[in-house]
């Protein structure tokens, strides 16, 4: 199995797979390229090379995969020209997130199959074609240990904890955080920040949490991701319109949202301002408004923490993505052994 590896965020994606392949003797490559972001594998070979030998990997600079032969994995539109040049693969592209919504016109030609979150999701966003395979979500067939997990980045066992999902610099000043904490903190919560590598907290900022007893991650870890085990670890979650509402709805952890995201973003109006819209229509989301008060935001931690949400979470996934477990083992076999 090949592998094109240029985002270090793609790992989650792939380490299931590799592990999969593992139980079955199947060798895995990977092929790096620059991506010249906060997540450009050359900037983390140290993590790769451990990977590599834990796992039984190859690794290979990205033109070699040219002369590969197998199944080629890719993300979204993620190199998709050297992957046209694989002629003697099996090119399959993994969705990322939503990303797909605005990129899949761009690879969906030069492919053999697309794995998508589900059939609800192509359907609803008008990406309807044979190449879509709908076998579930590798990232989510992993095994997450809470114990293990607490101690690894040292966040005490009995505290509640609330994780918040910072938002893009960009939307930062619509809200005001000082309230969250404020509330949280009145309720008893250790407050844990995650954020991306290019959208940083100040030093201050971040000293200011150390102080306080909280926390703050950026991508602490590849595989497995910082933001699933810190989920794991999370009795709520504080989000601002992210993608990670999937991840929310994966791993079963409620969350207070505040619809934050512009229309408009780089001087384009998009079409779906809000991804994923339709996880936001159960119990388990309380959709906070930007004007909110304390007492507000108490209700609803309450309301979350308290309350039987497991029936919505399920109905969640059963309607809009999947609701089983082994989705590697799934997609290998589709693949492996299909005509």
């Amino acid at each position: 199995m090949n592998f094109l590896l240029m985002e270090m965020t793609h790992l989650r994606y792939w380490m299931p797979l590799v592990i999969e392949g593992n139980r079955r003797k199947i060798q895995s490559t990977f092929y790096i390229g620059p991506s010249h972001k906060y997540n450009c594998p050359m900037r983390h070979e140290a993590v790769l090379r451990d990977l590599a030998q834990s796992h039984n990997i190859n690794i290979l600079p990205l033109s070699a995969v040219k002369s590969s032969c197998g199944l080629l994995f890719s993300s979204e539109k993620t190199g998709i020209n050297i992957v046209k040049e694989a002629k003697n693969t099996k090119k399959i592209v993994a969705t990322y997130q939503t990303d797909f919504i605005e990129s899949y016109h761009l690879y969906v030609d030069h492919v053999d199959h697309v794995l998508m979150p589900s059939k609800f999701c192509a359907e609803y966003y008008g990406l309807t074609t044979e190449k879509n395979l709908f076998l579930g979500i590798s990232k989510y067939d992993i095994d997450l240990d809470k114990e293990r997990i607490l101690e690894k980045y040292s966040i005490p066992r009995d505290s509640k904890n609330a994780l918040i999902v910072w938002p893009k610099r960009r939307d930062e000043g619509q809200v005001d955080m000082e309230k969250i904490f404020l509330a949280l903190e009145s309720q008893g919560y250790t407050i844990i920040i995650k954020t991306r590598g290019k959208d940083p907290l100040t030093n201050e900022a971040q000293q200011k949490l150390k102080d306080t007893g909280n926390f703050y991650f950026e991508d602490t870890s590849w595989h497995p991701h910082t933001t699933q085990e810190l989920l794991e670890v999370s009795d709520l979650v504080i989000n601002f319109g992210s993608t990670t509402i999937e991840e929310c709805v994966m791993q079963d952890v409620p969350l207070i949202n505040f619809d934050i995201k512009p229309e408009f973003r780089n001087g384009n109006k998009k079409q779906f301002r809000v991804t994923h819209d339709y996880l936001y229509n159960y119990n388990y989301c309380v959709d906070m408004p930007k004007s909110f008060t304390v007492p507000q935001m108490i209700a609803a931690i309450g309301h979350l923490t308290t309350a039987d949400l497991s029936s919505e979470f399920k109905e969640a996934r059963q309607k809009h993505l999947f609701d089983y477990k082994g989705s590697c083992k799934t997609i290998l076999d589709m693949l492996l052994y299909q005509p």
